[in-house]
Parts: C-alpha cells; structure tokens; sequence
C-alpha cells in the first residue's frame, strides 16, 4: 500500500510540473524523495543541487532508472535507463527514504531529463513561437466567448487579431518581476485585464485575423520612470 501511494505521489508530482517547460522545478528535499539539478556523478551517487540545498543520492544495483521525454512528463512515457544515462546539469527526481540530517538519500528510482533533450525542446519551443506565436496588448475581452482582442504592433502600423479560446487553451499569468515564460504561473481567463502584455501561441487563420490559442501568457508591468 505504500508502495502505492508513493508512486501516485510521484505521478502527481510529475504532473503538476516537476518537469514543465522545459526544464524541472526544484522541488526540493522531502521524506520520500528529493528533486534538483545534477552538480556531479559516478557509478556510486549522484550529487544534487536543490532549493534546500544539495544532497547525494546513493547508487545501488537496485536503484532503476528512468528518462523521462521533457515533451511528455509522466511516468507512463518514462523509458529505462541506467547511471551512464546521467550528467551534469540534468534534472532529477530522485526517489528513497532521506535521512534525518537530509544530506543523502538511498536512491530506490531515478527520474531524469537529460539537459541535452532540455535544450532540444527550448529550441523547438523557441521556434514555434516565432513561426505560430504573436504578441502585443490586450484592448478588450469577452467572457461570454472566451475572446481576446489583441493589438499587435508591425511595420506597417498597429493592427488587432482576435485571439479564440477552446476548452484545451492553457493560460498563464507572468510574474510581476520577469518576462520569462519559465517564471509564470498557471492561470485562468478571468484574470486577463485591458491594456496586459499578452503573448499567445496557436494556429492563425487565411488572413491572419484571428487565431485559435494553444497557450495564452498574460500580464501587467509596473513602468517606472527614470
């Protein structure tokens, strides 16, 4: 039963964005695992930098192994590895009972993304936002629609695009203090106001007047004069 309840911790955690947008949050030291980026490795351990500080993970020929697709972060997609698979940079989440001073950790299993595959998916990310992406301001909005019009600055002066929501279209809020997607949180539709910076991600129509989003980023900056 524990066996159980730990594995469906695992998937929740996995789930919830331990390995999202590109990379891995550092989730941490808990009591039944601990989540970071790889410092160093060898055949014996793996040390581990995470928001708690680091801790190494103890290798035996028990421990299994695991990649996880970075495209794909769930435990069903994960395909077996072993500790070669493992290098500085990568992210981890490592599962086992940490010890009392939560220095080291008996790994049982080892979730990893490799940073290679990291950078691969930032660079295909990077790509479909400049070819199916656009950015500009929000004017107005529709609840009742789920639509979102949009000023999109060009060469050829300010032009506006409707952007369409569908049942599957994730939003996101940005932080107050970055533009990174990487630093924004979840969010919903209600919380879109006029005049936020909007970035939206989808397929556009023939003529470019609309577009049909995938994921919706949203916020509003503080402008401080100098």
């Amino acid at each position: 039963m524990k066996k159980l309840s730990l594995n469906l911790f695992i998937l929740a955690v996995l789930s919830a964005g331990v390995f999202a947008q590109g990379g891995a949050t550092d989730v941490g030291i808990k009591a039944n695992l601990a989540g970071g980026e790889v410092v160093s490795s060898d055949a014996n351990q793996i040390v581990i930098k995470t928001k708690d500080g680091e801790i190494v993970a103890i290798i035996s020929d028990k421990t299994e192994f695991k990649v996880v697709p970075p495209d794909n972060p769930s435990l069903k997609a994960a395909i077996a590895a072993d500790a070669k698979s493992v290098g500085a940079g990568d992210k981890l989440l490592v599962t086992g009972m940490v010890s009392a001073d939560r220095k080291t950790i008996p790994a049982k299993a080892v979730y990893l993304i490799t940073k290679a595959s990291i950078a691969d998916r930032l660079k295909k990310e990077a790509e479909a936002w400049r070819t199916r992406g656009i950015s500009g301001k929000v004017v107005t909005y529709n609840p009742q629609t789920n639509a979102i019009t949009v000023s999109i600055k060009g060469l050829m002066g300010d032009r506006t695009m409707t952007v369409k929501s569908s049942d599957k279209t994730e939003y996101f809020r940005y932080s107050a203090e970055s533009v990174q997607f990487s630093d924004a949180r979840k969010s919903v539709f209600g919380e879109i106001e006029p005049g936020d910076a909007i970035r939206a991600l989808g397929d556009k129509n023939a003529d470019g007047s609309e577009l049909t989003a995938e994921k919706v980023i949203t916020g509003a900056f503080k402008t401080v004069a100098g």
